[in-house]
């Protein structure tokens, strides 16, 4: 399997079709590539894991999926397992095949079709497009852009900004200390826990739910057609001192939309 010398964080580009890509990012000085065949007594798989390109210069790792030198994929499915550097670059484009990243990446670019994308830690930017696949973060420290058609999107704890558009696709975060704008038609927006910043969520029938946390207060602007506001909220007549604060634009055809405090919840 290819090993390089990294005693630094690394730039990765991967391009794959079908199978599975796994990344582990630990405080290491080299970087590892093991290329296997989906299954190994199918002929297109061992084909693709034979002719999978890994190339490595100037701190920049490629790896790229055979093509038989034609716009799609041949067809075959090969699973890719990298040992690098903490805090390394990501940026892969995927058909079907999913991605799971564990450990801390920086900068995180990936658009894919139908593959499913899981991720440990992003302490920069994010920025992910895809079809169907779904979108799995754990924590993410920077600014995050989303565009799907029907994958859901799942990230745990956000410092940073939002933006996120769907047609299908729903979003849920668990805790936030940003901006957000979220645009969705039928998928839902979920906001566990907001602690400060503005929310604005759009959507046609999609319902959106936001918990406040405790000492933070909240200005409302709330419209939707035929859909139920349900807000637990007590009024008051503006934040206390030391409070933090957030607000809230919501517009939506007939989803419901639904506020209240959320239970505490610490940051990971």
């Amino acid at each position: 399997m290819p090993t390089f010398p990294t005693p630094e964080p690394i730039a990765v580009r991967i391009e794959a079709g079908g199978g599975s890509i796994r990344l582990v990012a630990t405080d290491r000085t080299d970087t590892v590539v093991e290329v296997r065949p989906r299954d190994e007594s199918c002929s297109s798989d061992v084909w693709a894991a034979e002719h999978t390109r890994v190339e490595f210069r100037n701190g920049k790792l490629d790896v790229t999926a055979a093509r038989c030198g034609l716009p799609l994929f041949r067809g075959g499915a090969v699973d890719l397992h990298l040992a690098l550097p903490s805090r390394s670059r990501l940026h892969a484009s995927l058909a079907s095949a999913d991605l799971h990243a564990e450990g801390e990446f920086a900068d995180v670019k990936v658009a894919g079709a139908s593959g499913d994308v899981d991720i440990d830690v992003v302490t920069g930017k994010l920025k992910a497009a895809n079809a169907s696949g779904s979108l799995t973060v754990r924590r993410v420290e920077g600014g995050v852009s989303v565009a799907t058609a029907s994958g859901d999107v799942t990230i745990g704890d956000l410092d940073g900004d939002l933006k996120f558009k769907a047609a299908s696709g729903s979003l849920a975060v668990a805790r936030l200390c940003g901006d957000v704008k979220a645009r969705s038609a039928s998928g839902s927006v979920t906001l566990a826990t907001a602690i400060c910043g503005s929310v604005s969520a759009h959507t046609s029938s999609g319902n959106v739910t936001l918990g406040v946390s405790e000492g933070t207060a909240v200005r409302l602007d709330i419209v939707t057609g035929s859909g139920v506001v349900t807000n637990d909220l007590r009024p008051s007549d503006g934040p206390e001192r030391g409070d933090q604060t957030l607000a809230l634009q919501v517009r939506s055809g007939s989803g419901d939309v639904s506020i209240h405090r959320a239970e505490q919840v610490a940051a990971t």
